[in-house]
């Protein structure tokens, strides 16, 4: 596998004008371009490949001591340098070899890759059903993929010495990484260099973004996105996918935290693209779109608001809040985003990159002290091997865990109708109406007026006042009073006891000054006394104000409590002990909280229920507390505040998303069927229409024909599995067969295989009408767990 000064027979071809392009062709690669003292063969530096892929921890240095062990020699560190100059080569080889195959087949465009990642999401049919959404897609940040930059050692600790980084000319990772000059022009301090932008005044977004939830969000806090100038140059990714988990766009996170230029240059190169295309296929119409953050609402704004708003609007794009980040959301926000209250985004989470991010945080040891080049490298490795080895061969179980789990929640159907009828509804649009109730009363109550908080400040600062005058009165009697021969000769108290009284006058003063100008503000006649109306009034104004306080703190608690347990098992985080002493940390301080709430609550006229810990640790949504907040009783007394008809609530809008999601599996498992086809006829009259003329393309072509057809035959029994799962409805069974796509590549019918007949009749056993060699349900399970079995261990 490494040879080291050792004589080997070698055969240079004449065509060949180097000898590294000998030593390739005989599988072996040179650790120089010039000096070939030491190779690796082609076929180790493969199976490292494929290891790293599959386990990203396995970095080059580990990998090659094993090599050393094996070849009983002592490792020594410069076989690390060879080796990865090695493999620098080979990777450009197979990166160029990608090239070509791409340029043959008609698909070397920029945006060629992002715009067809998925099938189901991507291959758009001719005749299919319409969605609500045409896609679904999500986006986040993830700060566990940086880089240190490299500097010299400083004196001054607190000083960064001067950057020490190699030149590289070499880019990688331009499949999936857009360029950072092309992210920074989405920076909102050069918004004014786009053409056509005029700078709007100040208003809300067109769907109402509310106010307060970027105090829930680390990374909405200044502090998070400013730019960071510590130790590191790349800080983190920002990644885009689609639902299905194929990666559509990543772009590095540079010297920052997740601005919102990362999601704005995402967007613009996205729609931008589909836009293009929809043109080239002569679509006129654009589908909508929905895309997936975590902090959706306020990105809404900054969109309606930016360059990018014509071209959104123009491409039916909107932001909505996953189903996990949505619940820490206040109610209002999640009537308008999150992904349970908007029709046609079915059963999706859009959790998708919390998912992603827990597999390739393994990629951080690796790439925290590499280069800008072998990072990316790494990275986008990682993500094709992921698109083509992972979310592919899982697309078809993603679809049939879906197609159970909607069927299983339509199970219920029943039961939920019975329960609307019992309370006197008939209609679901009655439940889309409390939606509408509940919308409309939060809008009227979003904010406090200005007057209301003036006259909470007065009431507050006459309490003061009034408490400080008190002691003003105690510290002028102690004054008068004393007499320094009650007190031994070395004591003497004469100084302290003026002192407070001093102090005391000074902050009458202050009160009065604040006092007489909030009268002014408020126009007030004559001052307020205890005994007056507006006195009364405003305390109560106040005690339902520290209610609300004491809420809001205990909703804090709550989401900060959420959001570690959701990560406490989630692998690859390396923050598990961590998190747990912030859970018992946070538990304490959950209690104090709740008592803080029992006592402001107690003192509401008439009083609140007391909450108990218990009760309060295991509400599954946050948002229900929004509804403590709110003092007036008659708020309980509506239909959609009552706790049993919120439940309903919630089991009908599952009802009516299942449904919406078997609608969208329907189109997708059309879309899947006939991508698998027509792909592999477009593969394959292409491998031929060049075998004549250049068969090592050939060959190249028909293994990247391999690299997704493997998995085929898996998608089409667990396509067919759906038919027998409990509940199938055989009038879909027309969903169960290839069609013809908008976006099919073809050589022409005359040059097709006749080899693709086998193709159609895969697709009538999957379509139920021949099932002559089932062996049932259950034997359909095992051959699926076999095959899952032998592709877990199998070679890429």
């Amino acid at each position: 596998m490494l040879a080291e000064n050792t004589d080997i027979d070698l055969v240079y071809f004449q065509r060949d004008q180097y000898i590294s392009s000998s030593l390739v062709r005989q599988g072996y690669f040179p650790c120089s371009p010039l000096l070939h003292k030491s190779v690796i063969s082609t076929r180790t530096l493969e199976l490292y490949h494929h290891i790293f892929v599959r386990c990203p921890r396995l970095s080059i240095q580990p990998f090659v001591r094993a090599l050393c062990d094996l070849h009983g020699i002592r490792f020594r560190n410069h076989l690390c340098v060879q080796f990865s100059e090695a493999y620098d080569a080979f990777r450009a080889v197979k990166t160029s070899i990608l090239s070509s195959i791409k340029t043959v087949l008609g698909r070397d465009s920029p945006d060629w890759r992002s715009l067809n990642a998925c099938p189901a999401c991507q291959y758009p049919m001719a005749g299919e059903s319409e969605l609500e959404f045409e896609m679904l897609a999500a986006m986040d940040g993830n700060d566990s993929l940086k880089r240190v930059e490299r500097r010299e050692a400083s004196g001054d600790a607190s000083t960064p010495g001067r950057v020490k980084e190699r030149y590289d000319p070499r880019v990688g990772g331009r499949d999936y990484f857009l360029d950072p000059k092309e992210v920074d022009e989405w920076d909102i301090k050069n918004w004014r260099n786009q053409e056509g932008w005029k700078e709007p005044a100040p208003q809300l977004s067109k769907t109402g973004a509310e106010k307060g939830c970027e105090d829930r969000w680390e990374n909405m806090k200044k502090s998070h996105t400013e730019a960071d100038r510590g130790i590191f140059d790349e800080t983190g990714i920002f990644v885009a996918t689609c639902r299905h988990m194929f990666v559509l766009w990543a772009l590095d996170m540079i010297k920052s935290g997740e601005q919102r230029k990362y999601a704005l240059a995402f967007l613009h190169r996205f729609l931008s693209a589909i836009k293009e295309e929809r043109a080239n296929l002569g679509l006129r119409l654009p589908g909508k779109k929905a895309f997936g953050y975590d902090i959706g609402c306020q990105l809404q704004t900054t969109l309606d608001t930016s360059p990018l708003q014509p071209l959104a609007e123009e491409e039916n794009a909107r932001m909505v809040t996953g189903s996990l980040h949505g619940h820490a959301h206040n109610r209002l926000c999640q009537l308008k985003f999150l992904l349970s209250y908007i029709n046609g985004c079915g059963l999706e989470d859009l959790e998708v990159l919390e998912r992603l991010f827990s597999l390739s945080n393994a990629l951080a040891m690796a790439i925290r002290h590499a280069s800008k080049f072998h990072r990316r490298q790494m990275i986008s490795s990682w993500f094709y091997h992921h698109d083509n080895f992972e979310a592919y061969a899982n697309l078809s179980k993603f679809i049939y865990n879906n197609y159970r789990q909607a069927l299983t929640i339509l199970e219920a159907k029943d039961s939920v109708i019975s329960r609307m009828r019992a309370i006197g509804v008939l209609d679901g649009k009655e439940i889309f109406g409390w939606l509408d109730e509940e919308k409309e009363y939060l809008e009227s109550r979003r904010e406090e007026p200005e007057e209301d908080l003036n006259r909470m400040d007065l009431y507050v600062k006459q309490v003061k006042l009034n408490e400080c005058r008190a002691r003003l009165e105690a510290a002028h009697s102690a004054f008068i009073a004393y007499n320094p021969s009650d007190y031994p000769a070395n004591v003497k108290r004469t100084n302290a006891v003026e002192q407070t009284m001093r102090h005391e006058q000074e902050k009458e003063e202050k009160l009065m000054s604040e006092v007489h100008f909030l009268e002014r503000r408020l126009e007030l006649k004559e001052p307020w006394t205890e005994d007056s109306e507006e006195w009364k009034k405003a305390k109560e104004m106040f005690k339902n104000h520290s209610y609300r306080k004491a809420v809001n703190r205990l909703e804090g608690l709550i989401v900060a409590r959420i959001f570690e347990l959701s990560k406490m098992h989630m692998a690859g985080t390396g923050m598990r002990q961590h998190l747990g002493k912030a859970l018992k940390t946070r538990s304490k301080a959950i209690q104090e909280a709740v008592r803080t709430y029992n006592t402001a609550a107690a003192k509401l006229s008439p009083p609140r229920e007391a909450l108990s810990y218990d009760e309060v640790v295991e509400k599954a949504y946050v948002s229900e507390l929004d509804f403590l907040k709110d003092t007036d009783s008659n708020i309980h007394e509506k239909i959609w505040a009552v706790p049993a008809n919120r439940v309903l609530m919630t089991e009908y809008f599952k009802l009516f998303r299942a449904s919406e999601e078997l609608d969208r599996l329907h189109v997708e498992i059309h879309r899947l069927l006939t991508y698998m086809k027509e792909e592999q006829e477009y593969l394959w009259a292409v491998e031929l229409n060049i075998s004549e003329n250049n068969p090592q393309l050939a060959y190249q072509v028909s293994l990247y024909r391999w690299e997704r057809g493997r998995f085929n035959d898996l998608h089409r029994l667990r396509l067919r599995n759906i038919i027998s799962l409990p509940g199938f409805d055989d009038t879909n069974r027309r969903f169960f067969r290839a069609g013809v796509g908008l976006k099919c590549q073809s050589q022409g019918e005359d040059e097709r295989a006749d080899d693709n007949m086998g193709e159609e009749m895969d697709v009538d056993r999957v379509n139920g009408e021949d099932d002559s060699d089932s062996e049932g349900e259950e034997g359909d399970i095992q051959a699926e767990a076999q095959v899952t079995a032998v592709l877990g261990v199998a070679v890429d």
